[in-house]
């Protein structure tokens, strides 16, 4: 969604979503369209120090080619809904690209196919239960938006009126393992017992949840429900940008003035959403830290600057400096499965510049911009 960064902001979920994104969607989508500006995303992340993504999107085919040109880490997966879009035009073709998709991007590879029923106010009951049963099929993550917004329970039509999203999902039989829910902003502690009950993570996304007005997740209710959380940046078309690492300093800062503790959500606990943490939501135990036999996904932050210094040893101070001082500009190299795709600030795999000026292109020809 990098190519829509800046088209519509300052307004809430509902409208920015039904009187820009879905038209846009609809008028400008396409094969290319996403191939580019996955593209795009995926030089930005590079330079933020990202060596693995998980993307529910359209078109999900050219996002996978895409990632897998540029070197990228990658759970790729179409998003399916009850309403056409520009890839399907019912939630049945959705699948079907879903299964397709499977059968190319097996699990365990640089990029891996995921089953993506985008919610459960838009999809059917049948579209999520199939869905599951695909996912499962293949051993692959069950992507879906859960509690992003305080009136999503009045949204979904084939439910109890007395449950909340997750409880129509559990009683549905679909939330279980290898279910990553993104953003949870409304989830109470009872949704959560069952989120850890069945093994489902949560994709925080505090950054986006702002912006668009939906409000702050209870990250430290999470933690402390046992409930797998890894930090995201959802799209960039509601962020504006692709940067975890603001999204680990605002996971931080909001969990303690929404506790009123300074304790909660320390720094080495935001750093785990984004490395170890993270890659547990996603179900890749062998991801997340540095040791004999893990997948070598590594970046090199330099700490030499103003606003590093001094650094103190003490335990847990390099979390900290990372977490509350340290930006995007600070990684010198990413390293994916072993292949260097940036050094020295430099992108290996990807033509940054060429990049920017078919963005920029675009944006001139479809707006004159």
């Amino acid at each position: 969604m990098v190519y829509f960064r800046g088209m519509a902001d300052d307004l809430n979920l509902g409208e920015w979503l039904t009187t820009h994104i879905l038209p846009a969607e609809a008028k400008y989508l396409s094969p290319d369209f996403v191939y580019n500006a996955s593209l795009l995303a995926l030089a930005e992340s590079f330079r933020c120090g990202v060596t693995c993504v998980n993307d529910m999107y359209l078109f999900p085919a050219d996002v996978a080619r895409a990632c897998a040109e540029a070197g990228m880490r990658a759970l790729v997966g179409e998003g399916i809904t009850k309403y056409p879009t520009a890839s399907s035009a019912t939630w049945q073709e959705g699948l079907k690209q879903a299964r397709d998709l499977l059968e190319m991007y097996p699990q365990g590879g640089l990029v891996s196919a995921t089953v993506c029923p985008h919610s459960a106010y838009a999809c059917t009951k049948e579209c999520l239960r199939e869905a599951r049963e695909l996912a499962d099929a293949y051993g692959a993550l069950y992507h879906i938006h859960l509690h992003e917004t305080a009136d999503e329970a009045d949204r979904i039509d084939w439910a109890d009126p007395e449950d909340s999203p997750t409880h129509s999902l559990m009683h549905l039989g679909v939330l279980g393992p290898r279910t990553i829910a993104a953003h949870c902003v409304w989830v109470d502690d009872h949704d959560l017992s069952h989120m850890r009950d069945a093994g489902a993570a949560v994709a925080h996304c505090p950054t986006s949840n702002l912006k668009l007005g939906s409000g702050i997740a209870p990250v430290h209710s999470m933690v402390e429900a046992q409930v797998k959380v890894g930090v995201a940046t959802d799209g960039a078309a509601s962020n504006n940008n692709l940067n975890l690492w603001e999204e680990i300093h605002l996971a931080a800062l909001l969990a303690k003035g929404v506790y009123k503790d300074a304790s909660v959500v320390p720094a080495s606990t935001a750093l785990g959403f984004a490395t170890s943490e993270g890659a547990r939501a996603l179900g890749l135990d062998n991801l997340g830290t540095i040791q004999a036999g893990r997948l070598a996904d590594l970046i090199v932050v330099e700490l030499d600057g103003l606003h590093m210094s001094p650094r103190y040893l003490h335990p847990g101070a390099l979390a900290s400096h990372l977490v509350y001082s340290a930006q995007a500009n600070q990684v010198r190299d990413t390293i994916v499965n072993g292949r260097v795709v940036m050094r020295d600030r430099e992108l290996t795999t990807l033509d940054e510049e060429k990049l920017k000026a078919e963005a920029q292109a675009w944006v001139n020809a479809s707006f004159g911009g």
